[in-house]
């Protein structure tokens, strides 16, 4: 984790850096994009997200308390709508952040699969604030646009492209579910942002994806169209969502979205502790109203969370730092989800905790920072016979399938790259267990 941190501390580094390189890009240079009129007969339902964290930077001093500065930078951000519709709406962020964040031009287009640092210019479409094309987000605050008319396909690339200009502040990102690129200069309407470096690193536990300030998109979607939420820590944070939205679609099951609020790390009844405590994120407890209940058009939510509360306490970077969870305590935790959801009429599904005896923790090569023992791990146990058996909730998704024939306390060796993580194979054997007449 602290190589993470590190990379995250370079990157945005990186992002101050380039506002210091002078760049003729401007708008001037450039035919201005398309506006169109939204139709708004459908249902604004959230089709993309991801859960936003504070880019601490402790090791850079002063910067952890002002954020960076950021100027004269493009983004481009290429998600998958897990949603059909007419139109798009983007959310974006300075919750974290001390000081305003800025955003002078900003535009959503079609991208290419097979680049994406490209896009189609044809389809590119002028993103609005309030009817104006620049926006300032004050510190603490988020921002939805105006409705953008672009039709949209579920499961399509779709790049959103964002100029940074003037005095800006960037502190809020998100970790997980976009490929992201930066560049000098307003590349808002370059179609191949060639200079563009990529915002992403590979670890064991999956990808590191940095996603500056963009948060969250809807789509004007069908009327009958709902919102499928998975939530949860580094065994969600991967390509589950959008390998469970294919699979729907691939059973005729089209009216069902599928976001991400997964941050690696997390916890369910405490947040993050340590060194890089902000990219832990809040105690699920706390986030879930405002990560999984304000989504737009939410039905369903699946829950895979817990593992960190059971493992982090025994290792030896935080044994300091965490108490040991008890049964009643993480109950408690899971009852305020389960009560948070049916008061909003939304249907709640707890996926088992999956094994992780063969986990050590070994980040990065510092070393094992945690072993397996069967006392540790009882509570898992205990607590997956209360998910299945007595949770006042709507199901329970049962990933025995994952266990290794031979220890029912470890997966199947070839599906994790650690023991307690799932690989691409992992992922697949994951989502094979969510029974799609949950959704009919």
């Amino acid at each position: 984790m602290k190589k993470v941190k590190k990379l995250i501390s370079l990157t945005l580094v990186l992002l101050f850096v380039v506002t210091l390189i002078p760049t003729t890009a401007g708008a001037g240079f450039f035919k201005e994009d398309k506006t169109t009129t939204v139709n708004e007969d459908g249902k604004w339902v959230s089709a993309w997200s991801t859960s936003p964290i504070s880019a601490s930077l402790n090791d850079l001093g002063v910067l952890d308390k002002l954020g960076v500065p950021v100027s004269l930078v493009t983004s481009r951000v290429v998600i998958q709508p897990t949603a059909s519709g007419s139109a798009v709406r983007l959310t974006f962020s300075n919750e974290f952040g001390n000081l305003p964040l800025t955003i002078s031009a900003c535009n959503v287009a079609k991208g290419d699969p097979d680049n994406h640092k490209k896009v189609d210019g044809s389809t590119r479409v002028t993103v609005t604030f309030g009817g104006k094309t620049r926006v300032t987000i004050p510190a603490g605050q988020v921002i939805t646009s105006d409705p953008v008319a672009i039709n949209v396909t579920a499961g399509e690339s779709l790049a959103v492209t964002a100029y940074y200009r003037g005095i800006n502040v960037m502190r809020t990102i998100g970790l997980i579910g976009a490929d992201s690129y930066v560049a000098v200069g307003n590349q808002t309407r370059i179609n191949n942002m060639l200079t563009g470096i990529k915002l992403k690193f590979e670890a064991d536990s999956g990808s590191y994806e940095i996603i500056p300030a963009l948060v969250g998109m809807d789509v004007m979607a069908a009327k009958d169209t709902d919102v499928c939420v998975f939530f949860g820590d580094s065994t969600l944070a991967n390509e589950i969502p959008r390998m469970l939205a294919a699979k729907l679609r691939a059973n005729g099951i089209n009216n069902v979205s599928v976001t991400q609020e997964a941050i690696k790390g997390n916890r369910l009844i405490a947040n993050g502790v340590g060194a890089a405590a902000n990219l832990l994120g809040e105690a699920g407890v706390d986030r879930f109203q405002k990560d999984v209940l304000s989504q737009h058009g939410v039905k369903y939510v699946i829950v895979k969370l817990g593992i960190n509360d059971i493992v982090h306490p025994h290792c030896a970077s935080k044994a300091d730092k965490l108490s040991t969870v008890t049964f009643e305590e993480m109950v408690a935790g899971y009852q305020q989800l389960i009560n948070m959801a049916h008061a909003q009429g939304v249907k709640i599904y707890f996926c088992e905790i999956t094994p992780w005896k063969g986990y050590t923790r070994n980040v990065f090569g510092r070393g094992d920072d945690v072993q397996w023992t069967e006392e540790i791990d009882a509570i898992r146990l205990q607590l997956n016979e209360w998910l299945e058996n007595e949770a006042p909730a709507d199901g329970f998704i049962d990933l025995s399938a994952m266990h290794s024939a031979d220890d029912a306390y470890a997966l199947i060796s070839d599906q994790t790259p650690d023991g307690i993580h799932h690989n691409a194979a992992g992922q697949q054997n994951f989502v094979n267990q969510i029974p799609v007449e949950m959704f009919r």
